[in-house]
């Protein structure tokens, strides 16, 4: 068991300096096409203004906590009934996943910050290496297995419940052309 715990301690450390190389390399070469793209920048953007684009798809900026970005799902004015319940369960698995995940993400910040509490008043207030981060996510993650692995399921069973629905209305768009 404390191998497989080294091996993954090991395992995580190289992947944060990895993700922070990487990051650097992809800051620096996003300041440089930026530079170059400026005059593109000046072109008028469309309204964000949800009133004016109710025929449109409008997604959010991220949520503070579950990360993810709201989805405004259009609405017509003369919806078609297959539209409407495909639309209302779309909503349906977005407010899953949201809730899901403000709840993981709650959790994950409160116990990642009482244990860099912990550690920093054992070692003096100095701060946590990544190598005592790699063990706290380990077993943040074991510990979270069984939710994790039951909302995988109920993940897979929510989005092939979107395919009747979506089949019906795509069905019906095919069909009314005709």
């Amino acid at each position: 068991m404390n191998s497989l715990r080294t091996r993954t301690a090991t395992t995580a450390i190289r992947i944060c300096r990895r993700h922070a190389s990487s990051s650097a390399k992809a800051t620096a070469s996003k300041a440089a096409a930026s530079a170059s793209t400026e005059p593109l920048l000046t072109k008028k953007r469309e309204s964000l203004d949800p009133a004016q684009n109710k025929d449109k798809f409008l997604v959010g900026n991220p949520h503070p906590v579950s990360n993810l970005r709201p989805v405004l799902y259009p609405i017509p004015a003369n919806e078609p009934k297959e539209d409407r319940l495909f639309r209302e369960r779309c909503e349906r698995v977005d407010a899953f996943n949201q809730n899901f995940w403000v709840n993981n993400n709650a959790m994950f910040n409160k116990a990642k910050a009482e244990f860099e509490e912990k550690v920093r008043a054992t070692n003096g207030n100095q701060p946590v290496t990544t190598d005592e981060l790699s063990v706290f996510y380990k077993d943040f993650l074991d510990k979270a297995y069984e939710r994790q692995l039951n909302y995988n399921k109920q993940w897979w069973i929510e989005n092939i419940g979107l395919l009747l629905p979506a089949a019906k209305a795509a069905v019906r768009k095919w069909t009314s052309r005709s």
